[in-house]
């Protein structure tokens, strides 16, 4: 661990962050704005890359509005599932978990769960049928407890680790595709995800041969996809191998009226990673990555003198992640291996 810290440095985190803002920014335009030559960029970013301390993935959203006649009906539900596992088999049940499709990520915990599970299909009663499934086929696991989706207020391809100023997001955001074609999930679309999708800044001819479409038609769906509200562009990073101690989930009941106030103000916190109402006693749920675990106290303080009515149901330790949208980890933080997600993407009846 200490060998990665060591030769980490400012300039990486500038160049994780610039590739989060506008993911296919060429090394040249990166150059110009960051004042470093660009064959650095490109030598430091693969050793980031070869470490296997930062990987990229794209992904389907769900629907924000109702597609056109041409676009497919691919709808989508989350859920986050705790699981209980028999003593002793936890790295079972990890690995079994790890491998299906549907489970997008799976957190180590603390606490009376031992796994979390970010579970996506098609439906709540798919959703059902899976952790059935699980409970009733995997047999290290005891018991199971699913908390719904109901709205995402923050994802994990939102977060921003930092490191550029004011400025240089601006001049990084103008690389980004300016009045592209306005984009609706069709099954072209949807092919250029899955060539991009274990590698955002996979060359234009490499995606092409994918396809089988012409590398203008590629270039311009590529453009598209980078600005459409309905696809998720994730630059990652093992944050413990680059200065942070640990992740945990924040709990909270709040009233339906604060909802959106109390995500506000947990989006105003540079650890937030996700932030989502869900179903059960506790109704909004944080996730949060912490350089030190005492950052938690200064934003639960902060959080209960502001809203009086805010309170606290639980608090998970993440020390671990297996699996993270798709990527699997070994035991030092490093993806090993992508599992793509998977639904079913076939027009609407």
């Amino acid at each position: 661990m200490r060998q990665i810290l060591d030769v980490a440095d400012q300039l990486d985190f500038q160049l994780i962050n610039a590739v989060q803002i506008s993911p296919r920014i060429s090394w040249a335009q990166l150059a110009g704005i960051l004042q470093v030559d660009a064959s650095t960029l490109s030598r430091r970013w693969q050793k980031l890359v070869d470490d296997r301390v930062v990987w990229t993935a794209v992904y389907y959203h769900q629907l924000r509005s109702s597609p056109s006649d041409d676009a497919l009906e691919i709808p989508r539900r989350t859920a986050l599932v705790e699981v209980i596992c028999h003593p002793g088999a936890r790295e079972a049940v990890i690995e079994t978990a790890s491998a299906r499709r549907e489970i997008m990520s799976v957190h180590c915990t603390s606490g009376s769960r031992d796994l979390y599970l970010t579970v996506m299909e098609a439906d709540l009663i798919s959703i059902d049928r899976l952790v059935d499934q699980l409970g009733s086929t995997v047999e290290g696991i005891a018991a199971t407890r699913t908390h719904h989706v109901r709205r995402f207020f923050q994802e994990g391809s939102s977060y921003r680790v930092g490191g550029l100023s004011t400025a240089q997001v601006g001049q990084i955001a103008e690389t980004l595709p300016q009045n592209p074609r306005r984009a609706v999930p069709t099954q072209a679309y949807l092919d250029i995800i899955d060539a991009l999708t274990d590698d955002v800044r996979r060359p234009v001819s490499d995606v092409q041969q994918r396809v089988g479409k012409s590398l203008a038609s590629v270039s311009r769906g590529i453009d598209a996809l980078l600005t459409a509200p309905w696809v998720g562009w994730r630059i990652d990073f093992a944050y413990n191998l680059l200065g942070w101690e640990t992740s945990a989930m924040l709990w909270l009941s709040v009233s339906q009226a604060e909802m959106e106030k109390v995500a506000a103000a947990l989006q105003l916190f540079p650890q937030l990673r996700m932030c989502a109402s869900v179903t059960g006693e506790a109704n909004l749920v944080a996730s949060l990555w912490l350089r030190s675990l005492d950052e938690l106290d200064d934003i639960e303080n902060k959080l209960t003198r502001v809203f009086q009515g805010l309170r606290i149901v639980d608090r998970w330790v993440v020390p671990r992640v297996a699996k993270r949208a798709g990527h699997l980890f070994d035991g030092d933080g490093r993806w090993v291996s992508f599992v793509p997600p998977g639904l079913e993407r076939r027009p609407a009846d």
